[in-house]
C-alpha cells in the first residue's frame, strides 16, 4: 500500500493485458471517513450522482458511511455480467449483514446469503422430483411382464442370432433353477465371465430369477483385478464358459498360462459344459424369496482413489432408475438399444434393461466402433456410450444411420461433439448424463442443443441433487459448489 500502482506493476513485471486491469480486476471500496465540508462563501452546494458508462472494472462495490447508514452502488461490467446477477449479488449482500447483525458471535461459513425463497427454490422447488414407482418390484420382474405382453417380439440380438421374449424368459428361468439348486439365494453374489453373447444376456437375467445377484467380470480384465473382485465380492458361484476355464483354472486370453481361482469353494458353471443338465430344468418362473432391498448386482469402482470397491446396487434402486427411463425416452426411442458397453460398467444397466422393461430390443455389440458394421441397417434406434467412444464412431463415419438419439455419459461432453452429431442430419437428440455408481447409473440429463450451452442438468426422477459448499451450505445460483446426491438412486453401500 505505500507503493505507486505504477510502480507495483512496473516490479512485478506481469504481462500487460490492455483489456483489463493488472494485478486485480474486482475492487471493493469502503469509504468509512467523514466527508471534508465543502463551503464557499456566497454558495449552496449538493452531492450529484452521475450516471457511468463505463466500468473501470470487472466489478466494483463501493460503500460510503452516512451516519448510521450504508449507501453505495455496484459497478459492473455488462458483457460479463447480467443485470439480473448483481441485483441477486446485492440481495446475498444485504443478507450477509443482516445475519452479522442477528448474531456477531457465529462462525463466518454459517453466515447466510439465501433468501428464503432462493432458499426454498434451491432445496425443494428444483428437488421436487418425486414420480410414483413400483417400489416394491424387482428388475427382473419388469422383464417379464414384456415376456407375457409381447413374448414373440425379439428381446436380443447378437451377430445374427436372436432371442424373443418368450425364448429369454424360458432359457434364463432354467438356468435360475439350476443355481438355485446349486445354492444361489438372496444375497448371495454370483460371477459372470462370458464372452459378449446371448449367454450373457441370459445369465445375467437368471441370477435375478435366482433371487441372487451378479457380479460382472470381463475376460479381458487383468488376472490380478479378476481375483481381486472373485475374493473381495465373496462370489459363490462363477457363471463362464469352457473355453475360459480348464481343471478348475483360469485362462486369460492373451496367453496360454492358467491361474487358480483363489477360493476353492467357488462353484464353477459352464453355460456349454452344463447346456445339457441346465436344458432339463422346468421352464417356469422359479419361486424366490427376496423383496426390493435385497441386492441386485456389484459394480466394483476402478480403484483410482485407492482399493477398488463393491458398490451394492438394490432392486428398489434399479427399478426407480428404469422407471425414469421408460417416462424419460419413448418407446420409438428404446424400440432397438445399441448395447456396446462392457457389462463391468453401469452404462451397460441403461443399455440391457431399460430396452427390456418396456418391450424393446437389445442389440448387442462386442464394442462401441462394431457399430460401424451396422451403418446401412435400419435397426438401432439409441447409441448410449462414452464421448471418447463416440468420438472414434464418428471419425470412422460409423454412427448407424437409423439411430435419432444419442447418450453420451461418464465423461466431460464438449460443445463440438454435440455439433458434429447433430451435423449427422440423421440424429434428433443429444442427452447429457451424469452420475456416479454409486447412484445407479444416471442422477442428472440435459437434452444439449447444437449451439446451446454445456450443462449436465437437472436431477432425473426421485432424484435430488444439491449444490454445496465447504460448510455443507447450499450455494447460491451462478456459484460454484460440490455436488451431493440423495434420493431412490443411491445404493445401500459398498459391499463389505
Amino acid at each position: 500500500q505505500d507503493l505507486p500502482f505504477d510502480k507495483l506493476v512496473e516490479e512485478l513485471q506481469r504481462d500487460r493485458d490492455w483489456n483489463r486491469n493488472s494485478l486485480f480486476q474486482v475492487m471493493f471500496a469502503y469509504q468509512n471517513y467523514p466527508a471534508a465540508a465543502f463551503d464557499v462563501p456566497g454558495l449552496r452546494t449538493k452531492t450529484v450522482n452521475l450516471d457511468v458508462t463505463t466500468a473501470k472494472f470487472d466489478l466494483m462495490l463501493s460503500l460510503t458511511e452516512q451516519g448510521s447508514s450504508l449507501r453505495g452502488f455496484i459497478e459492473y461490467a455488462a458483457d460479463l455480467f447480467d443485470r439480473s446477477t448483481i441485483a441477486r449479488m446485492a440481495r446475498h449482500y444485504r443478507m450477509l449483514l443482516r445475519g452479522i447483525v442477528a448474531d456477531p458471535n457465529q462462525p463466518i461459513a454459517t453466515l447466510p446469503l439465501l433468501t428464503q425463497a432462493e432458499r426454498r427454490r434451491i432445496l425443494v422447488q428444483w428437488n421436487n422430483t418425486g414420480a410414483n414407482y413400483p417400489k416394491n418390484r424387482l428388475i427382473h420382474q419388469l422383464f417379464e411382464a414384456q415376456a407375457r405382453r409381447v413374448p414373440r417380439a425379439v428381446a436380443v440380438e447378437c451377430a445374427g442370432t436372436r432371442l424373443t421374449y418368450g425364448e429369454l424368459d424360458r432359457r434364463s428361468n432354467r438356468l435360475a433353477r439350476f443355481l438355485q439348486k446349486r445354492g444361489v439365494g438372496a444375497e448371495k453374489i454370483v460371477g459372470v465371465c462370458l464372452e459378449r453373447s446371448l449367454d450373457l444376456v441370459v445369465a445375467v437375467l437368471a441370477i435375478l430369477k435366482s433371487g441372487g445377484a451378479y457380479l460382472p467380470l470381463d475376460p479381458k480384465y487383468p488376472r490380478e483385478r479378476i481375483a481381486f473382485m472373485l475374493e473381495n465380492a465373496r462370489v459363490s458361484v462363477l457363471i463362464t464358459q469352457k473355453s475360459l476355464v480348464e481343471d478348475g483354472r483360469w485362462r486369460m486370453e492373451d496367453s496360454d498360462s492358467r491361474f487358480s481361482i483363489l477360493d476353492p469353494q467357488i462353484r464353477i458353471v459352464c453355460l456349454d459344459g452344463d447346456a445339457a443338465v441346465i436344458a432339463r430344468q422346468s421352464a417356469k418362473n422359479p419361486t424366490i424369496h427376496i423383496g426390493s432391498k435385497n441386492f441386485a448386482y456389484v459394480i466394483y469402482t476402478s480403484g483410482s482413489t485407492g482399493q477398488p470397491k463393491g458398490i451394492a446396487i438394490e432392486h428398489r434402486n434399479a427399478v426407480a432408475f428404469l422407471r425414469w427411463t421408460n417416462s424419460a425416452f419413448s418407446r420409438a426411442e428404446l424400440a432397438a438399444v445399441a448395447a456396446s458397453t462392457s457389462i463391468c460398467f453401469d452404462l451397460s444397466i441403461f443399455e440391457l434393461f431399460a430396452p427390456l422393461s418396456c418391450g424393446g430390443k437389445v442389440i448387442l455389440a462386442q464394442d462401441g466402433l462394431d457399430l460401424a458394421e451396422r451403418i446401412e441397417r435400419n435397426d438401432i434406434t439409441l447409441v448410449n456410450t462414452v464421448p471418447s467412444a463416440m468420438n472414434e464412431l464418428l471419425a470412422a463415419g460409423g454412427l448407424p444411420r437409423s439411430a435419432r438419439t444419442v447418450n453420451l455419459a461418464r465423461e466431460a461432453l464438449t460443445p463440438e461433439v454435440v455439433r458434429q452429431l447433430y451435423a449427422t442430419g440423421t440424429i434428433d437428440k443429444v442427452y447429457d448424463l451424469y452420475g456416479p455408481s454409486e447412484t445407479t447409473t444416471y442422477s442428472t440429463f440435459a437434452l444439449r442443443r447444437a449451439h446451446g450451452r454445456a450443462t449436465i442438468g437437472r436431477p432425473v426422477a426421485n432424484t435430488q441433487i444439491y449444490l454445496l459448499d465447504a460448510a455443507l451450505q447450499p450455494v447460491p445460483v451462478g456459484v460454484p459448489g460440490e455436488i451431493f446426491i440423495g434420493g431412490a438412486g443411491v445404493a445401500r453401500g459398498y459391499l463389505h
